[in-house]
């Protein structure tokens, strides 16, 4: 059984006008207007659009002449000629070139002391104001005493979030991070060393009494609001006193990183440390159990987490590292570069942000009724924004799947995210001791839109610029590249082995699964077959026209390319 190849009257009828050869749902090297033009049936069926022309008339204006020769719709035409892609309710093909490496901070969004202290200090250090922002925010989160927790489900009081961060900040050493992470933690730096000044008052008054009143006397505990020693025995010595959490800086998360491969390459003892980290972002009870000492109880391994590291080292640790969901519970921030600072009078906003850290340590439990603390609540229409949210969160880590797990599983975490998010926003912007016990509808629509119009941007910047757009990436713009090229309207495997060396070095399998990520991008469909051995997809005609500049730049790389090649065998 042979497939009839589909007739496309529109291009037939063009043909027996203006000439040129037919190719599917092409006609190409027509004669419109004594200049040559190329031209495909649009997804309708019901219209022509002008691909590439050259003479006087450009390509609006050939469609609409179209438009009247042929005695189409002239609305219809008017309005491909504004729009080529007009009527067509498929999603656009991704520009797989494209890099939306900064996206910029939504400070308006942001509660008012956190933005004026990231933009203001972001100007007079030359810094990314992004940067200093989510610092702040990872800082705000960890000063925020754990007792007070969000319960975001309805009917569901099993399920309880701390405000607790983790935030990542990546880039060049020109992007400042090491001094915007210590920034935005110096307030909470300060408040830890005066606990610590506070602990060594005690410890001496403590250490000068007789044996008798030790034994009536509760030995001091050294509560603390920060940690840099990475190591777990460290961490669970500091935890063990500071049941509402630290804030964990790293300068360098590639330590933090690589003391987890500490023992025997990444075995056992790696096994361990990353099952602590992991906990330490959920919160909650833990048994330390150790050889000759006994066992000890955490009563609360919360640590919130703010680290700077460059493209490169992160690059490497993604690819090697388990999938277990440590990288994606950070939230990436690709930083721009630094600029020259500013030497003027400005705003204390650093005041200011000092005296919100300060607030957020001291803040108490709130009190439903006024009778009993309780978890804080989404009010009514605040709960509405949070189904909806579920609901796009669902459809992001679903859709994002086929094409990048890594970015698909940070995706699927945005619940509890935006969970964290609401409950900082909420105490940032809380009066009095004790925020309010229910949440309102204007900070969850702002941190939504923060979450989807920033946080998401940087993750998609992240996974696919700085890690890689999917797991062959290479292969994935070769194969492209190729189809632009060629201009091609439908490939096979076998044609996988025509080009270059990143897609002939594809076996079938991975060759497929290229076509799958292209088939997500809308590139490209796979044509139904009766035939098992033989898998052939249709391209979207309409990446010609959206990336024609790339295309001809595409075309010109290859040339190069071959031109080299030509001229090694001559010397050879």
């Amino acid at each position: 059984m042979t497939n009839e190849p589909k007739h496309y009257p529109l291009i037939s009828k063009c043909f027996a006008k203006y000439g040129g050869t037919i190719d599917g749902p092409w006609l190409k090297g027509a004669t419109i207007c004594k200049q040559p033009t190329d031209l495909y049936v649009a997804a309708d069926g019901q219209s022509i659009v002008v691909n590439k022309t050259e003479g006087q008339y450009d390509a609006k204006e050939l469609s609409l002449y179209l438009g009247i020769e042929l005695g189409l719709p002239l609305a219809t035409f008017q309005k491909r000629a504004a729009n080529p892609h007009a009527n067509d309710n498929r999603p656009a093909p991704i520009d797989l070139w494209e890099r939306i490496a900064h996206p910029p901070l939504l400070a308006d969004l942001l509660p008012g002391v956190i933005a004026d202290f990231a933009c203001i200090q972001g100007d007079l250090m030359g810094a990314d104001p992004a940067g200093l922002a989510m610092a702040a925010l990872a800082t705000c989160a960890a000063a925020i005493p754990d007792t007070i927790e969000i319960r975001p489900k309805e009917h569901d009081p099993s399920w309880t979030e701390s405000a607790r961060l983790w935030v990542a900040l990546v880039g060049l050493p020109s992007t400042m991070k090491s001094p915007v992470i210590a920034a935005a933690t110096r307030p909470l730096k300060a408040l830890d060393a005066q606990l610590y000044r506070q602990f060594a008052e005690s410890k001496a008054a403590y250490d000068g009494l007789d044996k008798d009143q030790k034994l009536t006397t509760d030995a001091p505990r050294h509560t603390r609001l920060r940690l840099e020693d990475t190591t777990i025995e460290a961490a669970q010595e500091v935890l063990k006193d500071s049941p509402d959490g630290v804030l964990l800086i790293q300068d360098e998360l590639s330590g933090w990183f690589g003391s987890m491969e500490k023992y025997s390459g990444g075995g056992r003892g790696s096994a361990k440390d990353r099952a602590f980290w992991l906990q330490s972002f959920n919160g909650g009870q833990y048994t330390v159990n150790r050889v000759g000492r006994g066992a000890s109880v955490i009563p609360n391994l919360s640590v919130s987490l703010i680290g700077g590291i460059q493209p490169e080292p992160i690059k490497a640790i993604a690819s090697d590292m388990h999938d277990d969901g440590l990288l994606q519970r950070l939230f990436p921030i690709v930083l721009r570069a630094g600029k020259l600072g500013k030497d003027v009078p400005m705003p204390d906003v650093a005041g200011k942000y000092s005296a919100l850290v300060e607030r957020l340590t001291q803040l108490r439990t709130p009190m439903r009724g006024g009778m009993q603390e309780a978890p804080v609540r989404f009010s009514a229409a605040a709960q509405r924004v949070w189904q909806e949210v579920t609901e796009r969160n669902f459809e992001l880590a679903s859709g994002w799947e086929s094409v990048n797990v890594k970015l698909a599983a940070h995706c699927g975490k945005f619940n509890g995210m935006f969970a964290r998010l609401c409950l900082t926003w909420h105490c940032a912007e809380a009066k009095g001791d004790r925020p309010a016990s229910t949440i309102n509808e204007d900070v969850a629509l702002r941190v939504r839109d923060f979450l989807y119009g920033f946080l998401y941007p940087h993750a998609i910047a992240f996974y696919t610029d700085v890690i890689g757009l999917s797991g062959k990436d290479d292969a994935v713009l070769a194969t492209a590249g190729y189809i632009l090229s060629k201009g091609i309207h439908k490939i096979t495997l076998r044609d996988m082995k025509r080009g270059d060396a990143a897609m002939r070095a594809l076996t079938p399998e991975q060759a497929e699964a290229v076509m799958a990520q292209l088939d997500a991008f809308g590139w490209l469909a796979p044509v139904p077959s009766i035939r098992r051995d033989s898998k052939e997809w249709a391209i979207d005609t309409r990446v010609f026209e959206i990336f024609e500049e790339r295309a001809e730049a595409e075309k010109e790389r290859r040339e190069n390319v071959r031109g080299i090649i030509r001229d090694v065998v001559k010397v050879a």
